[in-house]
């Protein structure tokens, strides 16, 4: 379930005997030596660099339990240095605290499997105190490696389980009070347009104004082959598209990892995000179409929640009606399953003057 997070003063998160260490690296000497003192008073041990370089081979010696570090610094900026701790320390959290204002560099950074991001100015280093927090009781769950970023801004746990009580996590907040930073997010953490397993491939083309809240796709492969994906309008959830959308995300990822088989249910997982909306003080119903392709069986399901579409596989057509949203009861809607994939398939939707997305599954032979 969701855990709360109270973002009270933290008083000595760690015992003298059991001090945990953090590697601040930030080529500002008044931000490190603000946090250091910070962090100190909060029963953290802190060694300082002062470039990501430099941050490397403090790693390798010190060893700490976490990182915090800057995107913009010289020699090797933080995008850099995030992708080099992956690699080498890939159970290692690290926090991103950055001014940028490129939220495409937040974006690559979070695919490197960053555990928080935090803007500056810090303005509330309480913040930052539950953030570190929240991560360390994180990295000790042995499934937090495979977190997404989101899920743990969001801190789903366990299964999809449903919060019998959340409270809304302040980055949100953040992006509600700026929403084209959340815009900038949103295009930015699109996944690759194109992605494969064995023999089948798919690819997605989407075209959209960079003025409005996007539509926002997503997928992951299963084990078995099946090919789960999601779509979602930010702009049909006002001011709450942003949370909204990096909700279902979370619960998508959250679900699908927590899966007990190995086969998907739309439904079950339209059942979990629903909950999730209702329980969470950010998010809204939004326009969302859900979808399994089941490879093996050359066969895909779609179960509509506000957006509506068309199939086809090049003998046969259908509409898919959109019905209610993402969050107000959306399986009641009805549910098309079995479309014959037949070696090539495609599922598209165009918003008029906003907005056009295509998804193409087929079989490599047919490429």
């Amino acid at each position: 379930m969701y855990k709360s997070h109270n973002t009270a003063t933290v008083h000595s998160a760690y015992p003298a005997t059991n001090r945990k260490l953090i590697l601040l690296v930030d080529d500002d000497p008044i931000f490190r030596r603000i946090t250091s003192g910070y962090l100190e008073s909060q029963g953290y041990d802190i060694v300082e660099a002062e470039n990501g370089l430099e941050g490397l081979q403090k790693l390798r010696v010190d060893e700490p339990d976490l990182i915090i570090c800057d995107l913009a610094m010289p020699i090797l900026n933080g995008i850099e240095f995030a992708e080099e701790v992956s690699l080498e320390y890939p159970s290692l959290p690290l926090i991103v605290v950055s001014a940028t204002d490129d939220m495409s560099d937040v974006a690559k950074a979070l695919k490197f499997g960053i555990k928080d991001f935090l803007p500056k100015p810090m303005t509330n280093f309480e913040h930052l105190g539950s953030a570190i927090e929240s991560t360390m009781e994180d990295s000790s769950d042995h499934m937090s490696d495979m977190r997404d970023f989101s899920t743990q801004w969001f801190q789903v746990d366990g299964g999809g389980d449903m919060p019998e009580d959340q409270e809304l996590h302040w980055h949100l907040e953040y992006l509600q009070d700026n929403p084209s930073a959340a815009r900038d997010l949103l295009h930015a953490l699109l996944p690759e347009k194109d992605t494969s397993q064995g023999i089948w491939k798919c690819n997605y083309r989407l075209l959209q104004s960079t003025d409005m809240m996007p539509l926002v796709f997503d997928y992951a492969w299963l084990m078995n082959g099946q090919f789960v994906f999601y779509l979602v309008d930010a702009s049909s959830s006002d001011e709450h598209g942003a949370a909204t959308t990096l909700l279902v995300r979370a619960l998508f990822h959250d679900y699908l990892r927590n899966l007990k088989c190995f086969n998907a249910d739309l439904k079950d997982l339209s059942t979990i995000i629903e909950k999730g909306i209702e329980c969470s003080e950010c998010a809204r119903p939004v326009d969302a179409l859900f979808g399994v392709a089941d490879l093996s069986e050359g066969k895909v399901t779609l179960l509509p929640a506000g957006l509506e579409g068309q199939w086809a596989n090049g003998y046969l057509s259908q509409h898919i009606s959109g019905g209610v949203k993402l969050g107000e009861n959306c399986n009641k809607n009805f549910m098309t399953s079995d479309l014959s994939i037949n070696g090539a398939c495609q599922i598209s939707l165009s918003k008029l003057g906003s907005s056009s997305f295509t998804l193409d599954i087929y079989h490599g032979a047919n490429a």
